[in-house]
């Protein structure tokens, strides 16, 4: 009988994630330096590690309302070009450590457009993030745009999903 994989094992393995949340997967520390230089006040906890036990314990918690409450705090510290860009950075960062070699990112740009950025302006941060942190961690990393279904823009983002396909976006979906 074969020895079971390591933990070291598995994440040196070369792997493909097809479905992610760029909204789900913020760095504790990230959320709350964002927060911080965009005014977001919404934060559970400004103490990196007591948000990181807040989001697991609500992730885990059984309740989608609950849960669901975490990505109100993801979006909303992703309101600016700059974060959209650190933050896809990062998430190409991360999942190159877990060693996934290619990966398709879902989020719905209509969710960070508060602050005035286009639909366009928050494809091309994200783009960006993505295209720099796939060329420094050595990960291929494509964008799925997502309409959300109450929100009735669903032609606009296919749209962007049809004009942005050259430069990253590989899908268009449908959520909520």
């Amino acid at each position: 009988m074969k020895d079971r994989p390591s933990l070291e094992d598995i994440r040196r393995a070369p792997k493909v994630l097809l479905h992610d949340h760029l909204d789900g997967g913020l760095r504790p520390e990230t959320i709350v330096e964002l927060a911080r230089d965009t005014g977001y006040t919404g934060l559970p906890s400004t103490d990196p590690g007591n948000l990181a036990t807040w989001f697991t314990e609500a992730s885990n918690s059984g309740s989608l309302e609950r849960y669901l409450e975490t990505f109100a705090h993801t979006v909303g510290v992703m309101q600016s070009a700059e974060a959209l860009t650190r933050v896809a950075y990062e998430c190409a960062e991360d999942l190159a450590r877990d060693g996934v070699v290619y990966a398709e990112v879902r989020y719905a740009p209509e969710l960070h457009t508060r602050t005035g950025m286009s639909l366009e302006q928050v494809v091309e941060a994200v783009l960006d993030g993505f295209e720099r942190g796939g060329r420094d961690h050595g990960i291929k990393i494509c964008a799925l745009v997502t309409a959300m279904r109450h929100q009735a823009r669903s032609m606009e983002i296919a749209e962007l999903a049809v004009r942005y396909r050259d430069a990253g976006v590989v899908g268009f979906d449908i959520a909520g």
